[in-house]
């Protein structure tokens, strides 16, 4: 180490469980390694191997630098360098939004869950505080929109946005209802959507449909005042709440990596991590369909 205690003793190690899969640890060693010899590294302090698990273990359980540089030999500097550099390699392999609907619509699906979740972050410093503040959850932090198919699994997620942003205009200004269009795709959303659907309405030449624009946005019925919900309309949006339960599942893998409980790196680096995580996520339920034994 550096820097030595100033309280005059070595501090204690101690060991953790990390719960994944030696696989994903296979994976993000053979990127290290692949980029090393790329760029001719001759000597580092931390194998492949080892860089990797340090990353995986400030990755899923939020490690302070300090304490987890302390344990490994090198500087808390060193360990933030290993964590950008995986980053950076991991969410290169992150699928864009044009290739997964094309997969998508090769395989005949209609709908697709869309919502959003905002990533915690530190209260921004000058001007950049009021636009990363979510009067929604009353916290600091950014948007992030997602994409997830029927079974709830996450397939794509969007560049981060200001904390202001609500999700319906994280989606308009992306364009997402475009690019489902395109590929034959039915968005479905939350009640925080409820409005999209006059966009469609407002598409009267529309090139893919020669014409009036028939895309059809799902949302669910929204009480409006003096003009309550009727029975119907219940019944509807209880049905509809059951088939979008499941994108909840697709964030709550995401979330499962500690590291976004409160993001504490530099905000320009934060999609490279979401997109980073994705992969992660996408690695670890790879591993699980193949082990699961086959129906009978």
């Amino acid at each position: 180490m550096s820097q030595q205690p100033a309280e005059g003793f070595d501090p204690i190690s101690y060991q953790v469980t990390l719960p994944l899969s030696r696989q994903t640890l296979q994976m993000v060693a053979e990127l290290i390694r692949t980029r090393r010899r790329q760029m001719r590294s001759r000597w580092r302090k931390a194998g492949p191997a080892g860089q990797a698990l340090v990353v995986l273990a400030v990755l899923r359980h939020d490690q302070r630098l300090a304490d987890i540089s302390g344990g490994n030999g090198v500087s808390a500097s060193t360990v933030r360098r290993w964590v950008l550099e995986v980053i950076t390699l991991l969410a290169a392999r992150a699928r864009r939004l044009g290739r997964v609907l094309r997969r998508l619509a090769a395989q005949a699906a209609v709908v697709v869950l869309v919502d959003g979740t905002l990533i915690r972050t530190r209260r921004r410093a000058g001007t950049a505080n009021r636009p990363n503040y979510s009067g929604k959850h009353k916290q600091h932090g950014l948007v992030v929109l997602g994409l997830s198919d029927e079974q709830g699994r996450l397939l794509w997620v969007s560049a981060v946005l200001a904390g202001k942003t609500a999700d319906i205009t994280a989606a308009r200004r992306l364009r997402v209802r475009d690019r489902l269009h395109e590929h034959d795709l039915t968005p479905a959303g939350d009640k925080g959507f409820h409005g999209w659907h006059k966009d469609v309405r407002d598409t009267r030449d529309c090139f893919r449909c020669g014409g009036l624009c028939e895309q059809i946005v799902l949302t669910p019925y929204k009480a409006q005042a003096n003009r309550p919900l009727t029975t119907g309309q219940k019944q509807a949006n209880a049905a509809f709440s059951g088939m979008r339960c499941a994108v909840e599942g697709g964030f709550a893998a995401l979330k499962a990596w500690r590291i976004l409980t409160k993001v504490r790196m530099d905000a320009r680096h934060v999609t490279t991590l979401v997109r980073a995580l994705l992969v992660l996520v996408e690695h670890e339920q790879s591993v699980r369909d193949t082990a699961r034994p086959a129906a009978v």
